[in-house]
């Protein structure tokens, strides 16, 4: 194409280069998202190796899901974790998509026509005298659940690409006769044998003192090396500090009791649900509420009643009655309806999100200034506290700046300014003095060296932080990591202290000499779970004769194991057909493997190129887009 460019216009750069202008603007208009593309159902949510994720595709996944869970779904708390997850599976299936292209997977419309024949005639309702409906009554059936033919017939399309996908794997994969025989052995021989497990207790093993601890980290350096630390420098206030300014006056004490009576109120009722979600239910849920509520207000029994007639699931058990519960703890409609009740009186019909009720009020009681006067005056004295610290933080912030030294404003405000130790970005980092960093860990490593953070709280402090330095990769000092460089040395003793003591007591051949013996009589390896997954433990169990114990072996929990075989039932040796079906399992088996170890590739490889800007991301890689799932997200929380 760019050769017929060049003969037509050879010689004439001006025509040339304003044809070349009108291609490259022609690109530019396809990559970049218009407007009109932002307002279309069908835009681009993601692009996966230039296999397009569309948000009505999203959309019908996250309505499937919510569709098949009802009412355990909250949108409005689960809404962005299920676009998310819905965006994800699709983005698996493009994955695989590829992955089939590349191994030259073909898939015939035949093929997809006679899958797609099958999985419609194992649902009679698209039957009709044995013969399949016409297609406009299955995917008027279709509609109904939210699908429809052409999303059905995308999954079978996919399901036979990932079928021969995995057949074309397990044929590449080798399975030999020893590896038939012990997988064999590992399923149908009955093995009996008595083992014990040791644990050891690295809480037993003395602190060797420095030189031998420096020592452990000298010769095995490698092994202690650390990411990135930051040093802060930082500023802590606590209550303490405050002397005895914080603590609030009876005054105080009396007037926040009068604000919050509304928390130590107590009621105790009993109720009928009449259960309702649509307008109509609400409709016919209230005139079945005031029918029932005239023949109450006539003598009728209450808990009777609900008894017979709440749709509440505990009305079986409980005949209506809630005890004593707080406001709070109740839905609102429903805590409203109850306060506004003088005792023994019956509501009117009232409203909550589970539908209709009508509420007995039996008795109201609230806690005596006395009673709580000591759980409001720890409130107010760490309400007072939150607000002073947070001012007296807040006033250094300002005056340090985004990036300014918080020593001069420290002083100001007559606090002590504090160098942290080296903080690893990990769970359980300690900052001397302070305690765990983990509340303030991620402000730490996300803001940039020199950069000063928010007021935060660190247990029954607040802190503001500026970060000092960042200090490289690399094995740090023993009085950085003594904790850890401890451990290890504990760990690596009691190991060799209990594999010393278990090698010289079976030296009599004596099993028990260990300790208390576990027996197992006739079973297989397979049903052994986790010890059976341990390659070592597994071949010992095989390989060990009658009589013999096993070497003595780590268990995948730390644990020394060892076992003495006592019996075994040879298993049945394979004939033509189980032969040939175990190696299928086998290859089955292993091709998954290898096929999710692919898709992983792809998908690593997909992401290290993300982004509007990058030509790779649109056409050869994986790109979110990741403005228009946001516009989806404000959507939905609007219509919510």
């Amino acid at each position: 194409m760019l050769r017929n460019f060049r003969q037509v216009f050879k010689g004439s750069k001006t025509p040339m280069t304003v044809v070349m202008g009108v291609v490259l603007l022609g690109l530019v208009a396809y990559l970049a998202p218009s407007g009109a593309d932002r307002e279309a159902p069908d835009n681009v949510l993601a692009r996966v190796y230039g296999r397009d994720v569309l948000r009505r595709e999203v959309e019908q996944k996250v309505a499937d899901t919510v569709r098949r869970l009802g009412k355990q779904v909250n949108l409005e708390t689960m809404g962005a974790y299920l676009q998310s997850q819905a965006l994800e599976s699709l983005v698996g299936q493009k994955l695989a998509e590829e992955l089939a292209e590349r191994h030259g997977i073909v898939v015939t419309d035949a093929e997809v026509a006679a899958a797609l024949e099958a999985r419609l005639r194992m649902y009679p309702i698209f039957l009709q005298n044995g013969s399949l409906r016409s297609t406009s009554e299955i995917n008027g059936i279709l509609k109904e659940s939210g699908t429809s033919l052409n999303i059905w017939e995308k999954e079978v399309r996919l399901e036979q690409a990932v079928t021969k996908l995995k057949a074309q794997a397990a044929a590449s994969i080798p399975v030999d006769e020893a590896w038939v025989e012990r997988e064999n052995r590992t399923r149908n021989e009955k093995i009996s044998f008595e083992s014990v497990t040791l644990a050891p207790d690295a809480s037993a093993v003395a602190d060797p003192g420095d030189a031998r601890l420096q020592a452990l980290l000298t010769s095995s350096g490698a092994r202690f090396q650390v990411g990135p630390r930051r040093v802060i420098q930082y500023i802590s206030v606590q209550p303490g500090d405050f002397g005895n300014s914080l603590q609030p006056d009876e005054a105080s004490i009396k007037a926040a009791y009068e604000s919050r009576q509304a928390q130590y109120l107590e009621l105790k009722a009993s109720h009928i649900l009449f259960l309702a979600k649509s307008d109509a239910e609400y409709l016919e849920a209230t005139q079945k509420a005031e029918a029932l509520r005239e023949k109450l207000l006539t003598g009728q029994d209450f808990n009777k009643a609900a008894l017979e007639q709440s749709q509440d699931p505990s009305a079986k058990s409980n005949r209506g009655e809630l005890g004593w519960f707080k406001l709070a703890t109740m839905d609102k409609g429903f805590s409203e309806g109850a306060r506004a009740l003088k005792e023994g009186e019956i509501s009117r019909p009232v409203r909550s999100s589970f539908g209709i009720h009508l509420i007995k009020l039996e008795g109201r009681k609230t806690k005596t200034l006395d009673e709580v006067k000591a759980e409001l005056s720890a409130q107010l004295l760490q309400d007072r506290f939150i607000a002073r610290a947070k001012d007296r933080l807040e006033q250094v912030r300002k005056a340090a700046g985004a990036k300014g030294d918080l020593s001069a404003p420290a002083r100001n405000q007559s606090l002590k300014v504090q160098l942290s130790n080296p903080l690893l970005d990990e769970p359980g980092t300690k900052v001397e003095g302070l305690g765990e960093a983990d509340p303030i860990l991620a402000e730490v490593f996300g803001l940039k060296v020199g950069q000063v953070s928010k007021v935060l709280p660190l247990g029954n402090r607040f802190v503001l932080f500026r970060v000092q330095e960042e200090r490289p990769v690399a094995v740090p000092p023993l009085k950085e990591i003594r904790d850890r460089v401890l451990a290890a040395f504990r760990m690596e003793e009691s190991r060799r202290l209990t594999l010393e003591s278990a090698k010289t007591k079976l030296q009599g051949g004596d099993l028990k000499a260990l300790g208390t013996t576990a027996t197992q009589q006739a079973v297989n390896l397979a049903s052994l779970n986790e010890l059976a997954q341990h390659s070592g433990i597994r071949r010992a169990l095989l390989d060990t004769a009658v009589g013999q114990t096993t070497p003595i072996l780590w268990t995948p929990d730390g644990k020394l194991w060892v076992a003495k075989i006592t019996a075994r039932i040879p298993a049945n040796p394979l004939n033509f057909e189980s032969r040939h079906a175990l190696v299928a399992e086998l290859q089955g088996r292993e091709s998954i493997k290898l096929l999710q170890t692919e898709l992983q590739a792809l998908d690593t490889q997909g992401r290290q190129k993300p982004g509007f800007s990058s030509l790779w991301g649109r056409f050869r890689g994986i790109w979110v887009n990741q403005e228009a799932l946001s516009r989806t997200r404000s959507a939905q929380t609007e219509a919510e």
